[in-house]
């Protein structure tokens, strides 16, 4: 129970700033990995040391802690005896709530969402028309340059008129292709995701890091799945096309350009070779924080336990 704790606490408290650091601009999809694993070890830690918590007797692989209980009780069997009745309630109270926390916040954030996907496709329907030669893709006819998709059971693209007209083909496909990897990839879902979780317990700082990191991530993510199915050049031209027109439009700020664009941009006209080789940083480095993560909590639970015994002796 011991190092499950320092392992979640170390994880929630130190993969934020270890993560930020690693560069997964050329490595989209290891970094997102990265940030759900980070993400996923963190509940799982909680959950199975509320677990243990709750296991009447000692749990499965319980000796260490149980040694430290055995030191304490040595000295003061009240202490124990008294702990000991606080147990269950402070378990209850562990697994309550949170989860109700949590489940508090997702359904309100399904439900918003849910409405306004109605809304949407409710105006999309009167204003928009579907293209004949690709599903899942409807044009508005508006002059301002806009993409983006709509994420849900039917999921689909909505670009504008005045996008077509100031792209080149090749550009074109390059962005429809950027967005479809969005539904694809269920970008939605994990930014949704992860900002329930930063609004359920923004205390925490992995979970409150979260969907910023994220949301340049699925966006990267994207260009490159989009570059590989037409070519950076065609996506990073398209990038530059709309950012000129945005910034002589202020309305128009909307769609294809982000706080990220220059990210993008930096990571799209990388030669391949800088590309390969910073992927591969980036996983080297990946692979030696979540090898170097365990260790150094299970060294300080070691440790700890050593000096409690110690001075109880």
């Amino acid at each position: 129970m011991t190092a499950l704790l320092a392992a979640g606490i170390a994880l929630a408290v130190a993969a934020p700033a270890a993560l930020s650091r690693i560069d997964f601009t050329a490595a989209p999809v290891v970094g997102i990995g990265a940030w759900l694993g980070a993400i996923a070890a963190t509940i799982g830690c909680g959950v199975l040391t509320i677990i243990a918590l709750a296991w009447p007797g000692d749990p499965p692989g319980e000796f260490l802690a149980g040694t430290v209980l055995e030191c304490l009780g040595a000295v003061e069997p009240v202490i124990v005896t008294w702990t000991a009745g606080l147990i269950l309630p402070a378990a209850a109270i562990g697994i309550t709530v949170p989860a109700g926390q949590l489940a508090r916040i997702a359904i309100g954030h399904r439900g918003r969402g849910a409405a306004l996907r109605r809304r949407h496709n409710e105006v999309v329907r009167v204003l928009g028309r579907a293209d004949p030669a690709r599903a899942k893709l409807v044009w508005l006819d508006h002059p301002i340059p806009l993409a983006y998709s709509v994420a849900g059971r039917d999921g689909y693209v909505v670009v504008t008129d005045g996008l077509a007209r100031c792209l080149t083909e090749a550009q074109w496909r390059a962005v429809l292709a950027h967005e479809t990897a969005h539904l694809r990839g269920f970008h939605h879902h994990i930014i949704g995701t992860c900002q329930v979780l930063a609004r359920a317990f923004p205390w925490i700082p992995l979970f409150a890091a979260a969907p910023a990191a994220l949301t340049t991530l699925v966006e990267l993510a994207a260009d490159h799945t989009a570059s590989c199915s037409t070519d950076p050049h065609s996506l990073y031209s398209a990038l530059h096309t709309v950012a000129a027109h945005s910034a002589a439009t202020p309305t128009a700020r909307l769609g294809l350009i982000d706080e990220a664009l220059a990210v993008r941009l930096e990571c799209l006209a990388a030669a391949p070779e800088s590309r390969s080789a910073s992927r591969r940083t980036a996983t080297a480095l990946l692979f030696a924080t979540m090898l170097l993560g365990p260790a150094a909590a299970t060294l300080a639970v070691g440790l700890s336990a050593a000096l409690a015994c110690l001075a109880m002796v």
